[in-house]
């Protein structure tokens, strides 16, 4: 069964991975922003299966495992948390990707100012886009996440049918 798996593994098969960005796609298109929701429980289901776990492998060791323990139960209760508060889980979510969009834009800005002018331009334009974007996310949250995940199913979706017709030609 452990090698029936690993044969259709997203990341050793391209067919199984176009059908999964396929799926996701088309998930996110027609959820938009309520597939937040879904992966923000999901997240905390596996945050709290993993802490448990490595919880559990602190307790069973012979050494005290106390960086197991503290790890695991921080894990299971920062999983607990996603899954219980996921409304204000997506929301915080959603700000910090704003917040990390920001941060890219000004540094593909400042990161490229030495460079020649065509590539100095191209970075202004793409980071002020960015910062824009971020922005957006964080003042605009509802509005703005369903256009993200819209634009992100569309292009998972494109980018899917692109792997699945190179697979099968």
């Amino acid at each position: 069964m452990g090698r029936d798996v690993e044969k259709v593994s997203p990341t050793r098969d391209p067919l199984a991975t176009a059908i999964l960005m396929l799926l996701v796609g088309i998930v996110l298109i027609v959820l938009e922003s309520g597939a937040i929701s879904i992966l923000v429980v999901f997240a905390g289901v596996m945050l709290m299966i993993y802490g448990s776990s490595s919880l559990s492998r602190g307790i069973r060791s012979r050494d005290g495992g106390s960086s197991d323990i503290v790890v695991g139960a921080l894990l299971a209760i920062v999983g607990l948390l996603l899954v219980v508060a996921t409304g204000t889980m997506q929301n915080i979510l959603i700000i910090l990707v704003g917040i990390f969009l920001m941060l890219l834009g000004v540094m593909a800005i400042v990161s490229n100012m030495d460079a020649g002018t065509r590539r100095r331009n191209t970075a202004i334009i793409v980071g002020v886009l960015m910062v824009v974007i971020g922005l957006v996310l964080i003042i605009y949250r509802g509005a703005a996440t369903d256009t993200m995940m819209l634009v992100i199913g569309i292009v998972m979706v494109l980018l899917s049918s692109l792997s699945l017709y190179t697979y099968l030609r």
